[in-house]
């Protein structure tokens, strides 16, 4: 039994897959669809805060184990992309956000969810994809072109439903789809000022707004309180519903959030 055990053990370690420690998990989707060869594991998860999170002793570990890190510019990675690398000298990092052009505006001074776009997530594809070869060069090309072709496929299915919205101004509780409304010529509303939850007399305003506009739906994220969502929805006599920046598969979570924008079921 204790060779047999022994046996198992020994197999385990020989056939393991290699490990790539990612930020979010769209790069863990995106890495998968890409290749099948290597263990993925994203440090934040839906339902956790990316702009607090920090890595645990868990995540440490896996740093340690791992041959890649696929950066993707969110906060935490400021501090510890370094502390990775005294971890597991052998690391390679690779920054996925390259060849992306950054918002920056007085109204969102939060445009790191980069990733919200189909423009950009077909940079960030480009970018995994020369990471992969670069870890190990092998043909991986049509699993790389498929994804590219599936992105257009989901570019294609928003634009017609989007054209069909009798709005172009959506409302969020986060301003977490700046890119989304660049990509699509949309006006992005956001409830939370300047990271802050928003005073009375911003909420007075927003209201107004959404009545002006005729606009159906507000979307919070189960990551914060959603408490002036709810009071906003309330008042304004829009439904609310919920998106979160970290749900995948990306496409799905993208034309979904168009349907709902556009009221179209």
């Amino acid at each position: 039994m204790r060779i047999l055990f022994f046996c198992f053990c020994l197999f385990g370690i020989l056939f393991a897959k290699p490990i790539i420690v990612v930020s979010i998990p769209m790069q863990k989707e995106f890495i998968e669809k890409i290749t099948k060869d290597y263990e993925v594991v994203s440090l934040i998860n839906k339902g956790v805060d990316p702009h607090t999170f920090e890595p645990k002793l868990s995540d440490m570990k896996l740093i340690s184990e791992a041959v890649a890190y696929f950066a993707i510019g969110i906060e935490f990675e400021d501090s510890y992309l370094a502390r990775f690398k005294s971890q597991n000298k052998n690391m390679k990092i690779y920054k996925n956000y390259i060849g992306i052009d950054k918002i920056h505006s007085d109204e969102h001074d939060d445009n790191t969810h980069i990733w919200l776009s189909i423009i950009n997530a077909k940079i960030i594809a480009d970018n995994i994809y020369k990471a992969i070869l670069d870890i190990e060069n092998k043909d991986i090309s049509k699993q790389y072109n498929e994804l590219i072709a599936e992105l257009d496929r989901y570019d294609m299915q928003i634009r017609e439903i989007l054209s069909l919205s009798k709005t172009k101004k959506f409302v969020v509780f986060h301003p977490m789809l700046t890119y989304f409304a660049r990509d699509y010529n949309l006006e992005e509303i956001s409830i939370e000022v300047d990271g802050k939850s928003p005073k009375m007399k911003d909420m007075i305003g927003i209201i107004q707004e959404i009545k002006d506009n005729d606009i159906k739906v507000i979307f919070a994220q189960r990551e914060f309180s959603t408490k002036s969502a709810e009071f906003i929805a309330k008042e304004s006599g829009a439904k609310l519903d919920y998106f979160s920046p970290l749900e995948v598969p990306l496409g799905d979570s993208l034309l979904r959030f168009a349907k709902a924008f556009s009221d179209i079921r």
